[in-house]
This record gives C-alpha cells, sequence and structure tokens, in this order.
C-alpha cells in the first residue's frame, strides 16, 4: 500500500475575496473568542465558519455549530467558492518568518497521509484530551472533509526532499501568496509531475513520522475511519476515509524552529508556594537577580545558557523577582521517580522535571489542573509571563528552554509520551489554503 498519496485538493476560487488572507485563520485550537469574532467580521467566506462556527443556546441536535459547517460548505461548493483542483497534486507549503530578527523559510509538503495506528508508523509525543477529540469528530462527520492539515516530522539528514523542493520553488511561482497578520509568509504550489510523486511516495513508504502538531485531528482520523469502515462493513479497498490530510516536514531541513513554552501558576492552583525555594533547593540550584520587560531577553539567553549544561528554569515570583534554578538532584529526582514506568530520557526531559518534580511534588499541582489550561496556563512570550504574574494574579511563572527534537524523535518513538504543551513547532500552520475531501 501507499501511504503518501496526491489528492484532489479543494480551494477557494480566485476573487472571492479581494485579499486571500481575509479568507483564512489560525489554527481552530488557538482561536480565541475575540479572534472568533474578528474573523466572522472579516469576511463572510472566512474559513473560521467552518472549523469554528459559533455556538448558541439555542442549539439542537438538529441545528449546532456543526450541521451549520456542513450546510456552509454544500453552499459554498454549490455556488463556486471552494472548487476542487483539475487533478491530484502533492501541495508544497512554504512558511517565511523571523526568528530572533533573521528571516527563515521552512519548507514542507500537504499530501493524503494513509491512517495508521499510533505506534506503527506513526508516533503522538504528547498526551490528548477527550473534549477536543469529540469536537473535532462531531465535525468531520457533519462534513466529511479535513480543514486542518496534521503537521508531521521526520528526520533526514541528506535533506533529500527538501532539495527537489528547493528545486521546485526556484523554477515555479507559487499558486498562492499571502502575507497573515503576523507578518508572515505563507506560499502554496501544487505539484503534480509524478516523477516528484512517485519519488515522495517511495520515499516514506517504510519511514515513521512523529506528530509535531494536531494530535487531537489524528486520534480523530482514526476513530472516524473505524466508524466509516464498520459503517461500509471493513471494504477490501482502501478508501478516502482511510487517509488524512497532513503537512510533512523535515527536523533536519532549512528553517526548522522549535519555540519554548512557559508556564503561568494562577491562584486557582492552588499551589504550595510558602516554603517553595527552601523545598526547591534539595534538587537545584538558585540563582536570583532582577529583571524588567526590558531585560527579560537577557535573562533568556542566560537560561539558553545554563540549559546546555543541565535542565534549568527561569522563576518568576513578581516585582521583577526572577530565579535561575539549574537542576542538581538528578540522582535524588530519579530515585523519587523510581517507580513511574517512564524511559530514562523522558524522565529527564525539562517538561517532565517541571511537571514531576516541581509542579506536582514541590506545588502540589495535579496533572489534571495542568491539563484543563486555566489553573497552569502557557505562552510563547517571556514577557506575558510577568505580565500574568504582576498584573493578573498569577503566583509564579516558569520560563522554559525548547525541547529538542532529537529528543521529541527518541521519546516519540520509544513509545513514550511527553507532557502537555512539551514543544512549541513554530510557525503555525494556517488553515484555509487547501481542503481534503473524506467522503
Amino acid at each position: 500500500m501507499t501511504r503518501i498519496k496526491p489528492f484532489t485538493g479543494i480551494r477557494y476560487a480566485k476573487g472571492v475575496a479581494q485579499s486571500v488572507n481575509d479568507l483564512l485563520a489560525p489554527p481552530y485550537d488557538v482561536i480565541s473568542p475575540a479572534q472568533q469574532e474578528a474573523l466572522y467580521a472579516r469576511h463572510p467566506k472566512n474559513v473560521v465558519r467552518l472549523i469554528l462556527g459559533r455556538q448558541f443556546d439555542t442549539d439542537t441536535d438538529a441545528d449546532n455549530r456543526y450541521t451549520r459547517s456542513a450546510a456552509t460548505l454544500a453552499a459554498w461548493k454549490a455556488e463556486g467558492t471552494l472548487l476542487p483542483d483539475d487533478a491530484p497534486a502533492l501541495y508544497l507549503y512554504a512558511q517565511d518568518f523571523l526568528v530572533e530578527g533573521v528571516p527563515t523559510r521552512r519548507t514542507g509538503f500537504i499530501c493524503r497521509r494513509l491512517v495508521d495506528n499510533f505506534g506503527d508508523t506513526i508516533h503522538p509525543h504528547e498526551r490528548t484530551l477527550a473534549g477536543p477529540k469529540l469536537d473535532r469528530l462531531l465535525l468531520t462527520r457533519a462534513c466529511r472533509t479535513n480543514f486542518s492539515q496534521v503537521f508531521s516530522i521526520y528526520r533526514d539528514e541528506s535533506q533529500t526532499l527538501d532539495r527537489i523542493w528547493s528545486a521546485w520553488m526556484e523554477k515555479n511561482n507559487p499558486d498562492i501568496t499571502v502575507i497573515d497578520d503576523e507578518g508572515e509568509g505563507h506560499h502554496l504550489w501544487s505539484v503534480t509531475d509524478p516523477a516528484v510523486i512517485g519519488t515522495v511516495e517511495a520515499f516514506f513508504e517504510n519511514r515513521d513520522l512523529v506528530i509535531a502538531d494536531g494530535h487531537h485531528r489524528y486520534t480523530t482520523a482514526i476513530n472516524y475511519r473505524q466508524e466509516r469502515r464498520e459503517a461500509d462493513g471493513n471494504p477490501p479497498q482502501l478508501k478516502a476515509y482511510d487517509y488524512c490530510m497532513m503537512f510533512i516536514a523535515n527536523t533536519a531541513g532549512p528553517g526548522f524552529t522549535i519555540l519554548p513554552t512557559h508556564r503561568v501558576v494562577m491562584a486557582t492552583a492552588g499551589a504550595a508556594v510558602d516554603g517553595m525555594f527552601d523545598r526547591l533547593g534539595g534538587y537545584f540550584s538558585v540563582s536570583r537577580t532582577k529583571v524588567t520587560r526590558d531585560t527579560v531577553g537577557a535573562f533568556v539567553e542566560r537560561l539558553k545558557k545554563a540549559g546546555q549544561t543541565a535542565p534549568s528554569f527561569g522563576l518568576y515570583t513578581g516585582n521583577g523577582e526572577m530565579a535561575l534554578l539549574t537542576f542538581t538532584g538528578k540522582k535524588k529526582y530519579l530515585a523519587d521517580m523510581a517507580a513511574v514506568t517512564e524511559s530514562e530520557t523522558l524522565k529527564l526531559l525539562d517538561v517532565s522535571i517541571l511537571q514531576n518534580l516541581v509542579l506536582e511534588n514541590i506545588l502540589g499541582i495535579t496533572r489534571e489542573k495542568v491539563a484543563n489550561k486555566k489553573d497552569v496556563t502557557f505562552t510563547i512570550d517571556p514577557k506575558e509571563v510577568m505580565e500574568r504574574v504582576d498584573r493578573e494574579g498569577a503566583v509564579a511563572g516558569f520560563l522554559m528552554n525548547a525541547t529538542d527534537v532529537g529528543q521529541v524523535y527518541e521519546v516519540a518513538t520509544g513509545g513514550g509520551v511527553m507532557p502537555q504543551k512539551s514543544t512549541y513547532f513554530y510557525p503555525k500552520l494556517i488553515t484555509g489554503l487547501v481542503m481534503n475531501p473524506i467522503d
């Protein structure tokens, strides 16, 4: 069987909006209520109406955000707002962005990928939650379309496909070029060349993938495939629903970027902050310093340097008080964790030490409280960490170093699962460039 396939994508027709950006949206799971309303107001054909429709108190089983998305999708197809491409294609997708002020481009491709069970040829690296999985399953049942890609990664130091994509981009103008609200560029090419498609299919035939973003979407694809197969009597031939839309990028390719995701402990978490530094002293060396929003960037650089020799965190407790925590208690920590059936590599990740040792054991914050994203919140902006502690009632903020992608691979392919928000693959994929019918 071929695990990677081209597909006949559904795309916005030319001229639907004066600016293509008016039709696009961030991934559904990062859209705030205010952003949702802004996207609704931006254009009547914005993709938010498909991926994250409004909810009303009067919603019923027959009339709800999912049925309305399905009706909108059908109407847009019928009136020509959304049109199928002329031929199956792989969709080359490049994103231009800045990393610490340096122009950077990440390149990958969008395809149909066979839905294998976790642990076969595709591996998760983070835990998932029940709520988002049900939400995406209800949307998929109603619309029978993938609107957003699962983002998966592989590692190829020789950059076999990256060289092909680079040559393609040099010779061909993109079908779509758009600059989003953050000033990031998105470029899409449809690749229909049989030789290129054949090379890509063969390259991935026996190559494992790790999911970077979209764990809930991929779990939904597994569940939806099972439902449809049972309803159809488990047909011997593969169907469209046996595949899902996926963006695949090489972690060894140019522009591949992971940012740290910082943690903020809200007052509602009930953290045991009294005597916290005494308890931390049993596992960390503690160096206190003063920071401002103007100087926190310099502290982040100091944190990066410390992280090269040992797991390290910044702990912000308000009023400009920052502490550099450098892990010194490896032996004691591993003894504490002896009964936990995780690999040592997983236990010694920065995010695991913070979760297992600092949040749970020292501060008394359960995994459930971390999972609800209210008692512990997340951000990629160190200044926002300070803001939440100083002005929004948070009791502590933890600045993190980025998780190494090699560690992500080792843990995921070894069957381990990292704590939530262990990684932030940057930038996010934009939604609305191409859609995959799975009816």
